[in-house]
């Protein structure tokens, strides 16, 4: 009789667990199918993914199933550099209290260049040399003093270029001043870009000139940069940048995870007062402000994303 009844209790436990087995394969096969009838469905991960779970150790030490962590949603990003600093510190010191990783570019000829590049960066932010570029309408518009110009021969540009970098200190990347003809020649534009890559800085296009060549000379030679996507404030108006701000803001344009926008400013008392008034509001909007450098490698991951996408198909 013993021998019957552990007999029957072994089967009715293999059958058990053979019922159990069985519904588990049913999930994971058919658990959209299942989750649709209970309206509880939701799109995203396949069946195998979503029936996956971590076994942890409960406070007794016995064995349970936990639900698997989700992974963050990435937030939209963007980088915001301040252009044409150096001339004066007070407005320095007034866009380093702004609660945001904002970057800045130092124009080499200013008298407080080297000064202001020191602020900026004891607080952690990072440096840009604004290199002046020769503008179409030079002379008449004049980028200052030691700008690079079309009729300058190769030598003489990267003097130019190492004279200007040593008008600032703490330079992680550069970015034109003015340059609309000259970010137009791919030749010059070469020459130049290559030196900087040899420094170890990565290069912002301006964008100047729609025209510009920069992005197509920085690929060649595999030099990191990125491309100004928004000027906030040609128009030296509170109310107008603050717009553009909030335009960003609300703008469905990029989604969660894209590429970062890129946006420029100087350091003009509007669009400080603006920047103070809309920061809070594009963090709570959930918008991440970066320094360039984080934008330019988020956008070199979605770029290789991208490119991976292209080859599969």
């Amino acid at each position: 009789m013993r021998g019957r009844r552990r007999s029957r209790s072994g089967t009715a436990a293999l059958i058990g667990f053979s019922v159990v087995a069985a519904l588990a394969v049913l999930y994971i096969l058919y658990g959209d199918e299942i989750k649709k009838l209970a309206g509880e469905w939701r799109p995203g991960k396949t069946p195998i993914e979503r029936a996956v779970r971590r076994i942890v150790k409960s406070p007794d030490g016995k064995q349970q199933t936990a639900q698997p962590e989700r992974e963050p949603q990435a937030k939209r990003q963007i980088a915001i550099l301040i252009d044409d600093i150096g001339c004066d510190l007070a407005p320095v010191r007034e866009l380093l209290g702004v609660a945001a990783p904002l970057t800045f570019a130092v124009l080499p000829y200013c008298p407080h260049a080297l000064e202001a590049s020191d602020m900026i960066h004891r607080t952690g932010r990072e440096v840009l040399l604004h290199l002046p570029m020769e503008p179409h309408a030079y002379p008449e518009a004049d980028p200052g003093p030691d700008a690079l110009l079309l009729s300058m021969p190769d030598h003489e540009l990267i003097g130019k270029i190492e004279r200007n970098l040593r008008g600032v200190r703490h330079v992680r990347g550069v970015n034109n001043h003015m340059g609309s003809k000259f970010m137009e020649d791919e030749e010059k534009l070469s020459v130049v870009l290559g030196h900087l890559k040899k420094k170890g800085c990565y290069f912002i296009d301006s964008r100047t000139t729609g025209a510009s060549k920069g992005p197509d000379v920085s690929e060649s030679i595999g030099l990191r940069y990125l491309s100004r996507d928004i000027f906030i404030d040609n128009r030296r108006d509170h109310t107008h940048i603050l717009d553009a701000l909030n335009r960003i803001s609300e703008s469905r344009g990029r989604p969660n995870g894209g590429e970062p926008l890129l946006i420029i400013g100087h350091p003009y008392p509007a669009t400080i007062g603006a920047l103070k008034a809309a920061i809070p509001h594009l963090k709570a909007r959930g918008i991440e402000i970066v320094p360039v450098s984080e934008a330019i490698t988020a956008a070199e991951r979605v770029k290789a994303v991208s490119s991976k996408g292209a080859e599969l198909h």
